[in-house]
C-alpha cells in the first residue's frame, strides 16, 4: 500500500491524495533507484534515494527523497532537476544559478 499525501496547488480546493510514496522496492522502476547515490553537480555526496513521490493524477514521477549521509532531515528533490549519470550509476542533482 502506498502513502498519500495532500500537497500541490490544489490541496485546498477539496482534492486529496495527490502525491503517493513509493519506497524504493514496491516497483520495478523504484527498484533502479533504490539506494542509487545522489550527488551536486560538482560530485560532493548528499546521500542516497530513500523514496520517491508519484503524482496520482498523472502517474508521472515527481520528487525523490534523499536520506541524507549524516542523520540530517531528508531531503526533497524535484525530478527535473535531478540527471542520471549511467556510467557513474548514480543521480546528479543540478541547480540553477
Amino acid at each position: 500500500m502506498l502513502k498519500t499525501f495532500e500537497g500541490g496547488p490544489a490541496a485546498g480546493k477539496g482534492i486529496r491524495r495527490r502525491f503517493a510514496c513509493m519506497n524504493a522496492g514496491q516497483s520495478s522502476a523504484t527498484e533502479l533507484l533504490r539506494s542509487c547515490p545522489v550527488v551536486t553537480a560538482t560530485g560532493q555526496p548528499m546521500g542516497r534515494v530513500r523514496s520517491v513521490l508519484v503524482d496520482l493524477r498523472s502517474r508521472q514521477l515527481r520528487y525523490v527523497i534523499v536520506t541524507p549521509q549524516h542523520g540530517k532531515a531528508h531531503v526533497v528533490i524535484p525530478w527535473q532537476a535531478l540527471y542520471f549519470d549511467s556510467s557513474l550509476v548514480r543521480l546528479v542533482y543540478y541547480t540553477y544559478s
